[in-house]
């Protein structure tokens, strides 16, 4: 159907009950250029907005194909993706009742990641937007509908033309992934996790802004860290590496140590330019850890940090639909090492801290105690996992005689501070070491009871029979960083659900990644949506352990 037949058509629904747009959904509408198709209509203005796909080929972008190689495809559908949402938000005008000829996709955070509104298949480009198709009441704006798609949609999406024009700062976009990744491989050849370029900036505007500060001071590395890295981009990068190992981050209020624990565990994703943190990399399994009180354990081994529970409950498969802020904690870090991560980031400000350490007035008074903590097993921890373990700790010099690296942050700038048995004259108090006994591995046996997943924002909301509701908040999970990836992980519980029964978390975790790796976003959902966001099947994981009736059972 052309433009004219489209205008035919809906002028003949002016008027009409809103039921009557579902017409458009039997037709491909031909543009300049390109072809769409609405994949979904929304049932009355108010609901959410419709869905159109257009397919983009190549004759119309003109992009090179080795841009397009699988290679490329996340820098340059994320670079796609920030001209889409920007010219689809400039032409959004509220003109009716409910989502009356709004357009649009999700807000980009300054991570590059794969996202469903844009894709690439044999050179085409695929966009997917939404689209309010208008009404008033709930009678059809057929007129108001045709200028919509005859006008805004096609100079929205104008940009596709000139695509070619932007070769040379989409190759800037693109070098900035590659580089990205490049270090990432430099740091698992010399056995570090981490890379802290210098010039970065850490802080962010607020709490509520994803915009770096710009008063803030930069990052500058100490000279016992402090590494040259040449870069395929032909840049050259000067900072701070992280080693494998206990690594002790200290300092008082106010000088950096979170807002450097936070941005090393956002930096398992690539970030645009201009974003402060371009080359701040960490392993792609680096994970945040924190208590949690309240959460939901399944069948998880923390006997290596607590054992002989009252009631004689067991702590090699403990479970808990209310756990405290020490067994929340403990099963976080069991789950982790049974995922295999790369590296885990504490900050004691949101631990359970007699999980993190105990000094020896505390211990001589409870003799008893049920708790091992970490402190006493960091050394072993890391030798047994292989993962790093990175601490920040303003309050206690328990992790002080097992750290291999220990910094200290006064004024957001880092300095080494050099390791012995005192600090200024003062002895500090060696706790005995023990072992880490690595947990059990576990088998999910399926979410009893479960009816159905959504998203709502940040939460992933489920429904069981007899009435239930649970939500989870992804945004706990600090890897989290768009709303789209609670709505990709919904369909990705969804698949877990009908078809991993009897594998192991970790098996699940990388059937996940690959899934997406053979068929992207349509491995769990046809037709794909605007609105998901790309995550490891780690992350996936993260919330399966945190599931309502969700069941693990141990191998």
């Amino acid at each position: 159907m052309d433009l004219d037949e489209l205008g035919k058509l809906l002028q003949r629904m002016d008027g009409e009950s809103y039921r009557a747009y579902k017409a458009l959904a039997r037709e491909a509408i031909r543009y300049a250029g390109f072809i769409a198709r609405f994949t979904r209509i929304q049932g009355d203005p108010h609901a959410p907005p419709s869905v159109l796909e257009a397919i983009v080929p190549s004759g119309t972008h003109k992009l090179p194909s080795y841009l397009l190689s699988a290679y490329n495809r996340v820098p340059i559908t994320d670079y796609i993706y920030r001209l889409l949402y920007s010219n689809l938000k400039s032409y959004s005008v509220k003109c009716g009742s409910g989502y009356s000829c709004f357009l649009g996709i999700p807000r980009p955070s300054p991570a590059m990641l794969p996202r469903s509104a844009v894709w690439i298949e044999e050179n085409n480009i695929i966009l997917r937007f939404y689209v309010g198709l208008p009404a008033r009441g709930r009678r059809i704006l057929g007129r108001t509908c045709y200028r919509l798609l005859y006008e805004k949609v096609p100079r929205a999406l104008g940009f596709i033309h000139s695509l070619n024009d932007r070769v040379r700062e989409i190759v800037e976009h693109i070098n900035l992934y590659h580089d990205h990744r490049y270090i990432r491989e430099y740091l698992k050849a010399r056995g570090s996790i981490a890379f802290i370029a210098d010039g970065s900036s850490l802080p962010r505007e607020s709490s509520i802004s994803d915009k770096p500060l710009k008063t803030c001071i930069p990052y500058n590395s100490p000279r016992e860290l402090r590494v040259v890295i040449k870069l395929p981009s032909g840049k050259t990068v000067q900072g701070s590496v992280i080693p494998r190992g206990v690594v002790v981050i200290t300092g008082g209020g106010y000088h950096g140590k979170t807002t450097l624990l936070e941005s090393l565990v956002e930096a398992v994703y690539p970030h645009i330019k201009g974003d402060g943190r371009e080359y701040v990399v960490s392993l792609e399994k680096t994970v945040y850890v924190q208590a949690e009180d309240g959460r939901v354990v399944s069948c998880v081994d923390i006997s290596s940090f607590i054992e002989k529970l009252p009631k004689g409950l067991s702590t090699k498969c403990f479970s808990s639909l209310d756990a405290s802020g020490s067994t929340s904690m403990a099963s976080s870090l069991s789950e982790a090492v049974e995922l295999g991560v790369d590296a885990i980031l504490i900050d004691e400000d949101t631990s359970a801290t007699n999980l993190l350490y105990k000094d020896r007035v505390m211990a001589s008074l409870i003799p008893e105690e049920p708790i091992k903590t970490l402190a006493e097993q960091a050394r072993s921890f890391v030798e047994k996992t292989g993962a790093g373990l990175v601490v920040v700790s303003s309050s206690s010099s328990a992790y002080l005689p097992v750290a291999d690296l220990i910094v200290l942050m006064h004024n957001y700038t880092p300095k080494v501070v050099e390791k012995s048995k005192q600090i200024h004259g003062i002895e500090y108090y060696k706790l005995t070491e023990r072992e880490f006994s690595p947990p059990a591995r576990r088998v999910f046996r399926g979410i009893r009871d479960l009816l159905d997943l959504r998203a709502k924002g940040y939460k992933i909301v489920a429904r069981y029979r007899g009435g239930r509701l649970f939500e989870l908040d992804m945004k706990l999970n600090k890897r989290v960083v768009e709303k789209g990836q609670a709505v990709y992980a919904v369909y990705a519980l969804k698949a877990v659900n009908r078809g991993m029964k009897g594998k192991t978390v970790s098996e699940i975790s990388s059937l996940l990644d690959k899934m997406f790796e053979e068929r992207g976003f349509s491995a769990f959902v046809d037709p794909v949506p605007p609105n998901l966001t790309w995550i490891s099947g780690l992350d996936v994981v993260w919330a399966l352990n945190r599931m309502y009736g969700a069941e693990f059972s141990k191998t």
